[in-house]
């Protein structure tokens, strides 16, 4: 009888530490955590991507979120590249949304070897490859390291990377640890998430009426604050040299960002190419994807048209 007891138990305990998991990464068919939520398994990654087309595409667009954040802040951007002719490729990086989480023990890859993987996959290229914010790390460090997969690069409230000292965060996992449980405390605290929503986006009226558990809820999953740690150290050190010698590059900027400065873009701005476009959105703070969107499809679209030829 007791070892029947002992038995339940550890099933018990299994299912409950199991239950979070599928719930987090729902088959497609169940149509969690979107309805047009889709999955691409690399190495020990599951990335969860969404696929939005245009009727009669001029192109497609893989486009790359920023820290903390997930496919969710692109789809305004999206919304309005798809009504003017461009397929778009929302897709959350690892530890974030709801692809999967590292730990210690995943063999980790490099973001822009998944992401190149999961673009590669729906279509061998090349793409136009949007990112914003960190997100616009990843989307350069693919265009650096697979050139041939990149038509052109667009770049939303960004810089260059210089490194991070998040990579000697992670050779201390008792840091790393205490890090990332900061980080779940802090999601769950609505009020706080909701003050650095405002400080991205400085408009209080897109901040009021958010639905706040768009951010919150990716947060519940396991292991994502130590997971963010984790991808910081992934991201390799912008090379400036190859980014002048890339085809031209649409670099989009809000005027009141209080998260990319001026200072911090100034390497990166000299850097660009021979035909790029340099856009400052008006009124525009860190996440004018969202409060802007309008206007950035807008320039985003002329510089396609352009490129386009």
């Amino acid at each position: 009888m007791k070892k029947t007891v002992k038995s339940f138990a550890v099933l018990l305990v299994a299912v409950m530490l199991l239950v979070p998991a599928l719930r987090a990464f729902a088959a497609e068919e169940d149509g969690a955590p979107f309805a047009d939520s889709r999955y691409y398994t690399v190495g020990d990654y599951s990335i969860h991507y969404r696929v939005w087309e245009a009727e009669e595409p001029l192109g497609r667009i893989f486009m790359i979120h920023g820290f903390a954040l997930s496919t969710v802040c692109l789809e305004e951007l999206a919304r309005l590249l798809v009504e003017g002719g461009y397929t778009c490729v929302l897709a959350d990086l690892p530890d974030f949304g709801y692809s999967s989480r590292e730990t210690s023990e995943t063999e980790r890859l490099p973001r822009e070897d998944i992401m190149h993987s999961l673009m590669t996959s729906l279509d061998d290229g090349p793409w136009f490859v949007a990112g914003h914010s960190m997100g616009g790390y990843v989307a350069t460090a693919i265009a650096q390291k697979y050139p041939d997969s990149v038509r052109n690069l667009l770049l939303y409230g960004t810089c260059g990377n210089p490194g991070s000292p998040a990579v000697s965060l992670a050779e201390r996992p008792f840091a790393v640890k205490m890090l990332g449980g900061f980080m779940g405390v802090m999601s769950r605290c609505t009020p706080l998430v909701r003050l650095f929503l405002l400080l991205a986006t400085l408009d209080i009226g897109f901040t009021a009426g958010y639905d706040i558990k768009k951010i919150t809820d990716p947060f519940k999953i396991p292991g994502t604050g130590v997971g963010a740690v984790y991808s910081f150290t992934m991201l390799p050190v912008t090379d400036y040299e190859a980014v002048s010698k890339m085809p031209p590059i649409l670099f989009v900027n809000g005027d009141r960002d209080l998260v990319i400065t001026d200072s911090s873009r100034k390497q990166l701005r000299a850097s660009l190419p021979a035909g790029s476009v340099d856009a400052v959105i008006s009124g525009g703070g860190h996440l004018m994807i969202q409060t802007h969107a309008r206007e950035t499809a807008d320039v985003t679209l002329d510089f396609l048209s352009c490129v386009n030829g």
